[in-house]
């Protein structure tokens, strides 16, 4: 429907309207001539404003004119009143669809939001049926973004719904008091993760607005009223194509409707994609340029004008946000945005821009608006560096030959660009020797395959598309010919095939991380394949001839990720100690011979890979706190390094599996976005059940790791991991009044609660090495209580808080016994050979530590305990999983496997699941004293991958 038509049949009802009945056929038969059309559509709306209590399968246009003459009634004050078994509290806000009010729900003590729907909505109404089926669905979504509704239900007549209750703002707030752009884009970047979810489920929510999402104080985003959104009819083999028509109840708020919505069109996923985009743009610009002085005017600018560009209002809307937002609000759906995802991708893009421009210290302005700007800013810049090469030059050629001089340049003066954008993780990235193309591996139809990409380019090649088994870690040969990867085909081994991806052999039938020797006759393997820094297990380094599959062992027995100097005379790789259990990087000899440490700090020191001139070892490090990229200057033909370590600057917190151009001008890697937020369910550990919903304590980007409840359970504490270092933190149970008791460059890792709550125990590297530190439960009087040069951590408090258990390096345990005067006496545990015990939670009986073991010699882990009184270890259960929690009887175990958690009886082995959260990782996992709360931690990670560019 055009903008015109509209008016002339707005014009028309308003005409007629004024008209008294008996002569209104007569009126409508001489304006409308012979257009049945326009004379039917007037009769439509006539017959709405007549009937309001009916509904109608029409446009929005018509069902906002039966609004506009019929009021609501709305209930009077529930305030002091119950409802059911929910307590009235207090009035939260008003509008169309009701009231809604804080409540306290008596039966499961908590604080929920209620909302009470006006009169006419009788219990039998069809629209309450519709709204019932609607919050059934998405009850069943569980998404993190998306507010919980706990109950819809019919009290003495009144109609209400039940939802959990977010304590923070709405976008309306932040629209008003203005909001910083990277603010802005997390929070539309989080509302793209809710929608995409719901949208996958079939729910299209048709009234996104401002009002209608929350802002917590810790930055997490809520949206609500998902339960008055309509539920799209969607078969599994619909997924990708909405065919949900308009009928029913039609809801929405004028100035945030599609033009879709006002039209009467198909409704579909994208009408949330164009009201996202203009809340997207109103948090930017402050205005929303469609809403006019009345609602025809609204309709007729969202069906005819185009807003002004964002950059036009603000200043640090740069080019590419204007062209997201003028993409999004197109009028013509299939022209804009088709998925929430693909969405998200492109504001992650921006983001990531605007980080890289901060992390380098620059202003947001140099993402300008005006593409002749830009040039012009490039030409500017081009010539101060061309005077500037040619200065610097003079005195390079001073001071140095020009055989001797470095190719590499400042990084932090690098362009940060992202790659690849696809949901998931793409890793293993290798740049080919011109920097002009990459291939990685990524996983896109249930398997890993190897992708070949233009630099720059959005489109990718699958190389190994015929294979059905996992292919990764590739390699790309000196002369850019072949391919080395590791594939699980045929039993599994190192393969080689062309650049094009045909005629895959294979080399080796065992090897991981295969790495070309500099003359193409050689790979370097090893043997086991750890891709993380966080496992162990016996491997070693092997050599292989490329043609023929000839090989010999080269180093190990804890040596991964081996990779070739660019001369052939070492092979750098990073090993677990035997002794210390750190990850450390060494180099060694192609003939063999004894390993030279580079890297010996009391970090996780990993991942290493040369520079193309072989005058600096990168590897990744956690030293900072982040896992960065760090380079050493190292002389190749003897592995010793020179001078101290200096940091690569990247915008992200975790970063791995680096690659260099030949000219080392092009660093390609791994960007891995990690979160990690702590949630709580009320428990019933008799029966093994849950008794709720479960609640966020924190959300958003964070990474809470290890959290303890108190004894009395009135407050968490963990370490979470910032930009820089790793701090104890210390929070109400309810997520509020985050209190940091260390807040500095050290590592502070693994706190936990004296028995009697007056004192936190931790590991802290602020010695010089790691060791067991203590303060009160305040953070006051802060005191180290172990001083070993072996690395002692974790440490874990008996239930009487006479003894502390901590971990001694891969020698074993100590225990720390406290006497009346807080003097304190060590005692050594020894560690089996070839064993290794992590040791977590002490049993309330005071009998047992249960942990995680790992025998070097199989490779196997798994659950298990340490008995206090036969000492000796435990295997209960053979697998990957998160470490172990006692219940309050001392006989049984919780832990998680990737997104579940069970409960595992001493007695019988017995196994059984409790909770189950498919595509996500469940961590960090533990319960009250009494048993009746259980919390643990939920990550996630995207992989990416990016360019650091100084061309």
């Amino acid at each position: 429907m055009t903008p015109e038509r509209w008016q002339t049949i707005d014009r028309l009802f308003n005409e007629v309207a004024e008209i008294p009945l008996a002569r209104r056929e007569d009126f409508l038969a001489e304006k409308c001539g012979t257009d049945d059309d326009l004379l039917r559509e007037v009769q439509s709306l006539l017959k709405a404003h007549e009937q309001a209590d009916e509904f109608m399968e029409t446009s929005a246009m018509k069902v906002v004119a039966k609004d506009l003459a019929r009021e609501k009634t709305i209930h009077s004050n529930f305030l002091g009143k119950t409802l059911g078994h929910y307590k009235i509290e207090k009035l939260i806000g008003e509008g169309g669809m009701g009231v809604v009010y804080l409540a306290f729900d008596e039966k499961l003590q908590r604080e929920v939001a209620i909302k009470i729907l006006p009169d006419d909505y009788a219990s039998n109404d069809e629209r309450v049926n519709h709204i019932e089926r609607e919050a059934r669905a998405i009850s069943a979504l569980n998404h993190p973004n998306i507010v919980t509704i706990y109950d819809v239900g019919v009290f003495e007549n009144t109609n209400y719904i039940a939802t959990e209750f977010v304590n923070g703002r709405t976008l309306r707030h932040y629209v008003v008091k203005g909001m910083d752009l990277r603010g802005v884009l997390n929070v539309i970047i989080q509302c793209c993760d809710a929608l995409a979810a719901a949208h996958n489920a079939g729910i299209v929510h048709r009234d996104i607005k401002p009002e209608n999402i929350l802002v917590r104080p810790d930055g997490y985003v809520k949206i609500l009223d998902f339960g008055l959104a309509k539920l799209t009819e969607v078969s599994a083999v619909n997924q990708k194509g909405f065919d949900g028509k308009t009928g029913g109840m039609i809801i929405g708020t004028p100035a945030y409707m599609s033009p879709e919505q006002l039209a009467g069109k198909q409704i579909d996923r994208r009408t949330d994609l164009w009201s996202i985009g203009l809340v997207l743009y109103e948090l930017v610009t402050g205005i929303n340029p469609f809403k006019k002085k009345t609602k025809h005017e609204t309709f007729e600018a969202i069906l005819s004008s185009d807003p002004p560009r964002a950059s036009s209002l603000n200043s640090e809307a740069f080019f590419e946000l204007d062209r997201v937002l003028t993409k999004t609000l197109q009028k013509n759906a299939d022209l804009s945005y088709q998925s929430a995802a693909e969405l998200r991708s492109d504001l992650m893009n921006i983001k990531h821009d605007i980080d890289s421009v901060s992390s380098q210290g620059n202003s947001l302005n140099g993402l300008t608006s005006n593409p002749q700007r830009k040039r012009l800013a490039r030409y500017l810049g081009a010539a101060i560096l061309i005077i500037f090469t040619v200065f610097a030059g003079g005195l390079t050629l001073y001071f140095y030959s020009s055989k001797n001089a470095s190719i590499e340049a400042e990084w932090k003066k690098a362009k940060n660009i992202q790659l690849t954008s696809q949901a998931g993780r793409e890793t293993f990235p290798h740049l080919s020797a011109d920097g002009e193309s990459f291939i990685f591996a990524a996983n896109t139809n249930g398997n890993y395959d190897i992708f070949l990409q233009r630099v720059g380019g959005k489109n990718s090649i699958n190389l190994t598309e015929d294979s059905f088994n996992n292919d990764t870690q590739p390699s790309f040969s000196p002369d850019g010919k072949l391919i080395a990867f590791r594939s699980e085909r045929d039993g599994g081994g190192i393969f080689v095939m062309e650049e094009t991806g045909e005629n895959p052999r294979r080399v080796s039938d065992f090897g991981f991380y295969p790495d070309w020797s500099p003359d193409g006759q050689y790979l370097a393997v090893d043997e086991k394949g750890y891709d993380r820094p966080e496992v162990r297990g016996l491997s070693s380094i092997w050599i292989i001839n490329a043609e023929n599959g000839e090989k010999r062992k080269l180093v190990g027995d804890r040596a991964y990720q081996p990779v070739w100097s660019p001369d052939g005379e070492r092979i750098a790789f990073w090993f677990v100690g035997e002794k210390d259990s750190q990850r450390n990087i060494a180099t060694v000899s192609v003939e063999g011979g004894e390993p030279v440490p580079v890297a010996s700090s009391a970090n996780t020191n990993w991942n290493p890979v040369w520079s193309p001139d072989g005058r600096y070892l990168y590897y990744a490090s956690d030293q900072t706190g982040n896992m960065a990229f760090w380079r050493i200057r190292i002389d190749q033909s003897t592995g010793k390094t020179s001078g101290e370590a200096e940091i690569v600057p990247t915008p992200a917190k975790f970063n791995s599996h680096l690659s260099f151009s030949k000219d080392g001008k092009r660093l390609i890697y791994v960007q891995s976005i990690i979160q990690s937020n702590l949630r709580s369910v009320e428990f019933d550990p008799q029966n093994e059940k849950l008794k709720a919903e479960v609640v966020s304590i924190t959300s958003g980007d964070y990474e809470v790791r290890r959290p303890r409840l108190s004894p009395d359970g009135r407050h968490f504490v963990f370490d979470l991991a910032g930009q820089t270092q790793e701090d104890i933190v210390v929070i109400d149970r309810n997520g509020m009044n985050w209190r940091n008791l260390t807040d500095d460059k050290y590592f502070e890792r693994y706190p936990v609660w004296s028995p009697d709550g007056k004192n936190i125990a931790f590991t802290s590297d602020r010695g010089g090495s790691h060791n067991i530190w203590m303060m009160n439960a305040d953070g006051s009087n802060l005191r180290q209580i172990t001083f070993d040069p072996q690395s002692v951590t974790i440490p874990v408090w008996s239930p009487d808080g006479r003894r502390i258990i901590s971990r001694r390096g891969r020698i074993g345990y100590v225990i720390l016994e406290f006497d009346g005067a807080n003097n304190l006496t060590q005692t050594e545990i020894p560690m089996e050979k070839d064993f290794f015990y992590g040791n977590w939670d002490w049993s309330p009986d005071g009998k047992k530590i249960a942990g995680k073991w790992n025998d070097d010699e199989t490779g196997e882990s798994g659950i298990g305990y340490f008995s206090m009184e036969n000492n000796e270890y435990v295997k209960l259960w053979t697998g990957e999983s998160g470490m172990p929690h006692w219940l309050p009887d001392s006989r049984r175990l919780i832990f998680p496997v990737y997104g579940g958690l069970f409960v595992m009886d001493l007695e019988t082995r017995g196994l059984r699941i409790i909770l189950n959260l498919p595509r996500q990782s469940i961590a960090g996992v533990g319960l009250s004293r009494d048993g009746d709360l259980l919390y643990f931690t939920v990550r996630s990670a995207e992989s990416n991958i990016c360019l650091l560019d100084l061309r």
